[in-house]
């Protein structure tokens, strides 16, 4: 299961946090469904008890019986979708009525008169079953309501302002669409709708991605250095090279003697260990400073040697 999915699933079984508050819950999955008007009802969703959640919202408070259907509708290669429709017009009426639309008034737009401050967060809660989703938070952190109406839209965005951090606002084709990409603000909205479960469960994705993103840092860098300390051996080990079998390793000043050959015999040691090495030990400091005058030394007889 999708991380969104299992989000939807723990909110419908969420029993304590909705059924006090069951009228504020199905508004939020009707005005944010497939449609809601008196021409059609309806809600599209690939959850099958959250398509049974609509229609005995709708029951239950309306007191219909009959005339809500749930059909399945199969997809080859994909989950099915579930389509839950109230099919008579009469019973279409006395839904919106239920929910204070008049005839000839637009029904998509939050009749703020009809909740308390109580039924926000579950109001929330079904809007976010209805037209909501979050991404699988080991691949990146986007939560979004999608709705084709841009009033409605704006509601809900005020509303979402007003109970956590405002969210961004963009339109991609037909749709106008909120969403929040922090984590954190994630992590806000689920605790908020009824899915504390998954907030937590956001909140350890988090921090296992960032102590492996600080592990993988630390590994490439001691990569990286490991690597450049190998070319730099590699490299004096070649400029010790051909001071030997040209002039031989006394020609160098005294001082830089016993450091050519304990290079030679250790290239694997770092600058620290040389120093610590030598008879009279010196800093890490000190070896890169004579290290570079054998590579010098290295450089101005290649190129006499270059010149002959």
């Amino acid at each position: 299961m999708s991380f969104a999915y299992e989000i939807k699933n723990e909110i419908c079984h969420n029993r304590p946090f909705r059924q006090r508050r069951q009228k504020a819950l199905a508004y939020g999955l009707l005005l944010f469904g497939k449609t809601f008007g008196p021409d059609s009802i309806s809600i599209h969703t690939e959850h099958r008890t959250l398509a049974r959640l609509y229609a005995d919202s709708i029951s239950d408070l309306v007191g219909l019986r009959g005339s809500i259907t749930m059909r399945e509708v199969r997809r080859s290669g994909r989950r099915s979708i579930f389509v839950v429709t109230v099919d008579s017009v009469t019973d279409r009426i006395a839904v919106l009525s239920f929910f204070g639309c008049r005839a000839g008034e637009d029904c998509c737009q939050i009749r703020r008169e009809l909740l308390a401050d109580d039924d926000m967060p579950v109001f929330i809660s079904g809007a976010f079953l209805a037209c909501g989703t979050v991404t699988d938070p080991e691949k990146s952190y986007q939560a979004e309501f999608v709705t084709p109406h841009q009033a409605l839209c704006g509601e809900l965005e005020t509303l979402l302002s007003e109970m956590l951090s405002p969210p961004k606002r963009t339109e991609r084709r037909n749709d106008y669409v909120l969403y929040y990409k922090e984590s954190e603000q994630i992590e806000d909205l689920l605790t908020l709708i009824g899915a504390p479960k998954s907030s937590l469960e956001l909140m350890e994705v988090k921090i296992v991605k960032e102590v492996r993103n600080r592990v993988n840092r630390k590994t490439n860098c001691e990569t990286a250095n490991i690597t450049k300390t190998v070319e730099a051996a590699l490299e004096q080990i070649a400029a010790i090279r051909l001071i030997e079998s040209s002039c031989g390793i006394q020609a160098l000043d005294e001082d830089l003697r016993e450091l050519a050959r304990l290079r030679l015999e250790n290239p694997d040691l770092s600058l620290r260990e040389l120093g610590q090495a030598l008879q009279t030990p010196i800093s890490r400091s000190g070896v890169n400073h004579r290290l570079r005058r054998i590579l010098m030394f290295a450089q101005e007889l290649g190129k006499a040697t270059g010149g002959e």
